[in-house]
């Protein structure tokens, strides 16, 4: 199944967004990580994070984020599509 989830996701400033969408591309089924910066200050910097994958699992996704020190906010969107 393709499974696409759009995260809110909070950061220290390092590691840099690149860094981020590196680390999610090692999650077992990923094929498509894409990070927009929506709000920096002083000290964080809120992520908007669309990962797309088969068979995604959200909390190997979260397991990752911990791992660089980023936190998820919230799951603000999901999308499952059956693949033929």
């Amino acid at each position: 199944m393709k499974v696409e989830f759009l995260l809110d996701v909070l950061k220290p400033h390092q590691p840099d967004s690149y860094i981020v969408a590196k680390e999610l591309m090692k999650v077992t089924g990923v094929s498509r990580v894409s990070v927009k910066v929506d709000e920096l200050d002083q000290k964080t910097a809120s992520l908007h994070i669309n990962i797309e994958g088969t068979n995604l699992s959200l909390e190997e996704i979260t397991e990752t984020l911990g791992t660089i020190n980023c936190a998820l906010h919230s799951v603000d969107e999901v999308v499952c599509e059956e693949r033929d």
